[in-house]
C-alpha cells in the first residue's frame, strides 16, 4: 500500500471505491498509487504513514451518506460502463484493476467497440479477464 494526499483545490476525486477530498490523505495500492500521482497529476505521494487516515469507503458510512455515496458509486461505475470514452485507457485500467466492472466486461467492451475503439481499452479487457480465468 501507498500512502497519497489530493493536492487539487476543489471537488472530489473517486476511485476504486474511495473518495478524496482536497487534502485528503489515504493509502491504496501501489498500481493505483502510481495511477493518480503519474497520469492523474492531482495527487503526491505522502511522507509517512502518520499522515494517511483511513478514508470512508461506502461500507463505513450509514443513512444518507451512504447512500448518497452508493448513488455516485453507481452514476461513475455507469458511465465508464456506458460512456468510456469519456475516461482517459489509464483511468479505465486503474478501475478495472478494482473489479467493480467484472460483471460488466462484455457491455464496456461493446461501447468503447462504438465509441473510440481503443486498442488499450482492449488491452486492459483481456488482462482483466485473464486476471479473473486465472
Amino acid at each position: 500500500m501507498e500512502t497519497v494526499r489530493y493536492t487539487d483545490e476543489g471537488g472530489r476525486y473517486r476511485t476504486g471505491g474511495v473518495t478524496f477530498e482536497p487534502g485528503d490523505v489515504g493509502e491504496v495500492s501501489a498500481g493505483l498509487a502510481e495511477h493518480l500521482v503519474v497520469d492523474v497529476g492531482s495527487f503526491e505521494y505522502a511522507d509517512g504513514a502518520e499522515d494517511a487516515e483511513e478514508l470512508p469507503t461506502p461500507d463505513d458510512l450509514t443513512g444518507d451518506e451512504a447512500e448518497a455515496e452508493d448513488e455516485t458509486e453507481d452514476e461513475t461505475k455507469n458511465s465508464v460502463v456506458t460512456a468510456p470514452g469519456e475516461f482517459t485507457i489509464d483511468e479505465i485500467e486503474a478501475e478495472l484493476e478494482t473489479g467493480e466492472w467484472d460483471d460488466h466486461l462484455e457491455t464496456l467492451r461493446e461501447n468503447e467497440e462504438d465509441g473510440k475503439d481503443r486498442a488499450g481499452v482492449y488491452d486492459a479487457l483481456g488482462v482483466r479477464r485473464a486476471e479473473i480465468e486465472g
